[in-house]
């Protein structure tokens, strides 16, 4: 194998890289798709890990940020990330540092049930989407206990 296509992989690598983040894994598989052999992707991986491009622990904290603010839960963010390809081990100690958004929580059960608490099988409802976008038994039953006092109930 050439130092050109060396260079070639590292070029598509660092192109790719500076349209959006990618994992390892991500960038791994889109060099495949452009038919580098095996030995230029480990190039380029490694190339864009030693120009700091490429950095699974950041892209890992980047998504927690965005999952958040989308409303989803540690489990729906950890999910994600592994279909993403982070490593399991950066995922959890990412999500160490993961704390529901309480106020996103509130808006979302305020959607479902409009202020109305009264009716039970809604409540459960609500729950179970929470539950979907991967909160704890524990966070949700907080939020909807805060949510039902502010309903005044």
């Amino acid at each position: 194998m050439t130092e050109e296509t060396y260079q070639k992989a590292a070029s598509a690598a660092a192109a790719m890289l500076a349209r959006r983040p990618l994992t390892e894994y991500q960038l791994r598989q889109k060099l495949a798709e452009k038919e580098f052999l095996e030995e230029a992707v480990d190039y380029a991986v490694a190339r864009m890990q030693v120009l700091g491009a490429l950095d699974d622990e950041a892209y890992a904290e980047l998504y927690l940020r965005i999952g958040t603010r989308k409303g989803w839960g540690a489990m729906r963010i950890r999910q994600e990330l592994r279909r993403r390809g982070v490593p399991p081990e950066i995922a959890g100690q990412v999500l160490e540092q993961f704390e529901p958004d309480w106020d996103k929580m509130t808006a979302l059960l305020d959607k479902r049930l409009g202020g109305d608490c009264s009716d039970r099988r809604e409540v459960e409802k609500a729950k179970a989407m929470l539950a979907r976008r991967g909160f704890s038994f524990d966070q949700i039953r907080e939020a909807v206990r805060n949510y039902m006092e502010m309903c005044g109930e």
